[in-house]
């Protein structure tokens, strides 16, 4: 009898630990108006959406319950990922998501987790919401990079935030989107494929290489002793 009894309390605190987070599924371009589009000269305008090759393209999910953001490409933006921590004060970090073979259009690769944000998805693809139990609100927003500057959002941060070095890339974040979380139980899970709001990827500008500056600068210099010595 007392295993019994052992046994049922632990499964309670099984499925009461499972229902205290949220459910979400994350994906996005399922009509037009969600779908991302690039632009093909920095600080442009959008020519069209991503290509449909799959895995050119990689996205984070961030979610919060007190934080908006706006949508914003290139330089042109105040990315979530500067303000990451907890959900109740600040952006957490959801899972990544790729683009797939189907232009404009993207799906889930992986729910973060504090390792190397790379856990494995639910058994359903959905990512769980560390934070936020399920029949609450979470305000979602998205952000997308070009395969170029990595597959991990630490290789997205360390390339924006040391000076874009190596190579072009694009960089976009979507608006807020406001969603129920599912439950696992009463609660449906929902999914961003028709509701996560269309964004663009912007062009970012590298920084010259340090050869490349030194070249200019010694180019300056000889331009002005040639005008001296005339």
């Amino acid at each position: 009898m007392k295993k019994l009894i052992i046994t049922t309390l632990v499964a309670s605190v099984v499925t009461v630990s499972a229902l205290g987070q949220g459910f979400v599924g994350f994906s996005g371009g399922g009509n037009a108006a969600t779908r991302v589009s690039t632009n093909s000269a920095v600080g442009g305008a959008s020519t069209g959406t991503t290509a449909p090759t799959a895995n050119l393209y990689y996205y984070a999910l961030f979610a919060s319950t007190t934080q908006t953001a706006s949508a914003g490409n290139g330089t042109n933006a105040s990315y979530v990922f500067n303000n990451m921590g907890s959900v109740t004060s600040a952006w957490e970090l959801v899972g990544i998501g790729a683009n797939i073979a189907s232009a404009g259009r993207y799906s889930p690769l992986s729910q973060g987790n504090t390792s190397a944000n790379q856990g494995a998805l639910n058994a359903d693809n959905s990512m769980t919401v560390q934070g936020i139990a399920g029949g609450n609100n979470a305000n979602l927003v998205a952000i997308g990079w070009s395969a170029n500057i990595g597959t991990t959002l630490a290789s997205l941060i360390s390339w924006y935030n040391n000076g874009q070095p190596g190579s072009l890339g694009w960089i976009g974040q979507s608006s807020t989107s406001t969603v129920v979380l599912g439950d696992g139980v009463n609660v449906p899970t929902p999914t961003t494929w028709n509701t996560a709001p269309a964004f663009l990827l912007g062009q970012v500008p590298t920084v010259p290489e340090p050869t490349t500056i030194a070249l200019v600068a010694i180019g300056g210099a000889s331009f002005l002793l040639f005008r001296r010595k005339k």
